[in-house]
């Protein structure tokens, strides 16, 4: 069994003493969220963007900070803290020119901004974590509570139809027919998920005990599958923070003794560091094989990982595509892929990491687990 790293090890111990520290409010039921995160109205679709995330970051010191926009919008519908707890007023707190992708901040501006500075503090200083790359001397900014959550901004926007360049996830009927079909007949279903910390759902705003209490994307996926097809759809979750692939395989056996129907499993994030995707696709084959072996009529869903700070040493950027590409290279009947990295790489023509980022390195933001699963949703909703 592979031992975690040092920086593994690092954000568990963040996140455990950050869980302890703050109690939330009463939280809200997942269903009673679903029509506000528009889950089968994903941004790859249609001409309005629901709630998506930025932060203000101001480039030069003489200029004011700006945030940036998947797409050029025609009309800001509605723009607020990620908490939900205020929202900003168009020429009160930001400017926008209609068919732009930036909104830039008024002086007197209520919106949280940061430096470009910022994002590279020094190695020791407060919210920095070893190593950028190149530069022995800079940590990259990070969080693994609510920092980041609190500083973003989400923006409810109208765009002009465009043709999404990237991969468009559809109805996985070839990959995985005995699911839809178990799902439309309305009979019981265990959907199993083997995971990181990515799916055990660090910073969703649910997880990190912030408003507006978000759950990860793994209850998004369970709760809206209940609501479009009115069977019972129960969740068990194994992904544990700073596990990789070698993990999941350990825990598989654990996993299968709750006789899931539909595994969702997601590595990647922790495994790219390596820098070996064939060995990566041996064992991701391997809990394929087993998974098989223990019920022929379980399908699975590979989830391709979101991407890493590219200026964070851990999460080399060239690694993605090879990973995803071992994942893709083990698809076929029963088995489907949901390509966050492919999804990563569009968003990030247009926006900044931590625009989509939940801690500064490698978590999603709650914008960015409602992408998970809008991903994981086409493959199964019609």
């Amino acid at each position: 069994m592979r031992v975690l790293s040092i920086t593994a090890a690092i954000l568990l111990l963040l996140s455990a003493v950050a869980s302890l520290a703050a109690e939330p409010e009463t939280k809200p039921a997942v269903e009673s969220m679903l029509t506000g995160l528009h889950l089968l109205e994903p941004v790859w679709r249609g001409d309005t963007v629901y709630r998506e995330s930025l932060i203000f970051v101001r480039d030069e010191e003489e200029r004011p900070a700006v945030g940036k926009l998947l797409f050029p919008a025609e009309e800001i519908i509605a723009i607020h803290r990620a908490d939900g707890t205020l929202a900003f007023e168009v020429g009160r707190d930001f400017t926008f020119k209609p068919g732009e992708q930036t909104l830039t901040l008024t002086p007197d501006s209520r919106i949280p901004q940061l430096a470009a500075a910022d994002l590279f503090p020094p190695v020791g200083a407060p919210r920095s974590i070893p190593h950028k790359t190149g530069d022995t001397s800079r940590g990259v900014l990070f969080d693994n509570q609510h920092w980041f959550h609190d500083q973003q901004v989400e923006v409810t926007y109208k765009h002009k139809p465009a043709k999404w360049v990237g991969k468009i996830p559809t109805l996985a009927r070839e990959q995985l027919p005995k699911t839809i079909a178990h799902l439309r007949a309305k009979q019981p279903l265990t959907l199993a998920v083997s995971g990181d910390s990515i799916s055990e759902g660090y910073n969703a705003s649910g997880f990190s005990g912030a408003r507006p209490w978000m759950p990860p994307y793994p209850d998004l996926v369970a709760a809206q599958l209940r609501a479009s097809y009115g069977g019972e759809v129960k969740l068990v979750n194994r992904a544990v923070g700073g596990w990789n692939v070698a993990r999941g395989q350990g825990d598989l056996d654990a996993l299968l003794a709750t006789k899931p129907n539909l595994v969702i499993i997601a590595y990647g994030m922790n495994d790219v560091g390596g820098r070996n995707p064939e060995s990566y696709r041996a064992a991701i084959a391997d809990m394929l094989a087993r998974i098989k072996q223990h019920d022929p009529d379980t399908e699975v869903i590979l989830v391709a990982t979101m991407l890493g700070n590219s200026q964070w040493v851990h999460t080399p950027r060239e690694m993605f595509r090879p990973y995803r590409d071992a994942l893709a290279s083990l698809v076929g009947p029963g088995v489907a892929l949901a390509d966050l990295t492919d999804l990563w790489e569009q968003l990030l023509v247009h926006k900044r990491e931590i625009d989509v980022n939940g801690n500064g390195v490698n978590h999603p933001s709650d914008f960015g687990h409602r992408l998970y699963a809008q991903v994981i949703l086409a493959l199964l909703v019609e």
